[in-house]
């Protein structure tokens, strides 16, 4: 009922691969996501830490939840910095959503996890009904 599609990330500004940073890279660039069921919803809970909140976007097309988060800012090549590693970055997380209420999704977020809200439809129990042999 609810897969995951690939996470993907990318950069700003994209590059070949780069020995220097292969070599020094420890942090992995993944939104890590949790997903809980219970009765009434599902519940996604993304880390999207600092991240502003007007950087992030939850969207849903086609049967599709889509988070998307994206630093912004200026970035110069005479900052000085030999190594940068948060900022420029876009992560992207996608969701087949099925048997969701779309219109009532909800979202918050709070001390960088963003929680968003998916309401299940209520089952529908075909009607049943005796007929009578005449």
């Amino acid at each position: 009922m609810f897969d995951m599609v690939p996470f993907t990330t990318r950069y700003a500004t994209p590059k070949m691969w780069d020995p220097f940073k292969e070599f020094f890279s420890t942090v992995g660039r993944t939104a890590a996501t949790d997903i809980k069921e219970t009765d009434e919803a599902f519940q996604i809970e993304t880390e999207l830490p600092g991240y502003d909140k007007s950087e992030i976007s939850v969207s849903v097309k086609e049967g599709v939840l889509t988070i998307h988060a994206e630093h912004r800012g200026e970035q110069s090549p005479d900052d000085g910095y030999v190594r940068r590693e948060r900022t420029w970055e876009t992560v992207e997380r996608s969701f087949e959503v099925t048997g969701v209420d779309t219109g009532a999704i909800s979202a918050a977020y709070v001390n960088g996890v963003l929680t968003v809200t998916l309401p299940k439809l209520p089952e529908i129990v075909p009607e049943q009904h005796t007929i009578e042999i005449m």
